[in-house]
């Protein structure tokens, strides 16, 4: 289990297919994460963390409505939400889009499929840097 350095972290998963949503919130639990909020695009998770941010963001990029990367712009726009920990979960594994992601605040880009594995070290790094 991951040791969490928070009482409560709260996660939020974006991304537009339900399954993959179900995938990552079953990983985040099995991981000690207790309370996971879900979004079906940026645009409805912009509105759900004006009411309750979270602790770190896992995004999808390519969604209707708002994509992931025009989500994490807005985001760094508020300065309630400017400081979450965003990492991109995409299948898109472009390097101008990776590059694109991290010149824009992203903590890390995990790409589709995701692993267990791969997926803790990544949030573990995220909360790591952050805390140092």
């Amino acid at each position: 289990m991951l040791e969490l350095q928070l009482d409560s972290p709260c996660v939020m998963v974006i991304d537009d297919v339900p399954e993959t949503r179900m995938l990552l919130r079953d990983m985040l639990e099995e991981m000690g994460f207790l309370s996971v909020i879900e979004a079906s695009n940026g645009r409805d998770a912009l509105e759900k963390l004006k009411s309750k941010p979270a602790h770190l963001i896992l995004c999808d990029h390519v969604m209707e409505e708002m994509s992931g990367l025009d989500l994490l712009s807005q985001l760094r726009n508020y300065p309630y939400l400017v400081d979450i920990p965003f990492i991109v979960v995409s299948a898109v594994g472009d390097v101008p889009v990776i590059e694109t992601a991290l010149d824009l605040g992203a903590d890390d880009y995990l790409m589709k499929p995701v692993s267990f594995q791969l997926l803790r070290r990544k949030v573990s790094d995220v909360f790591r840097r952050r805390c140092a």
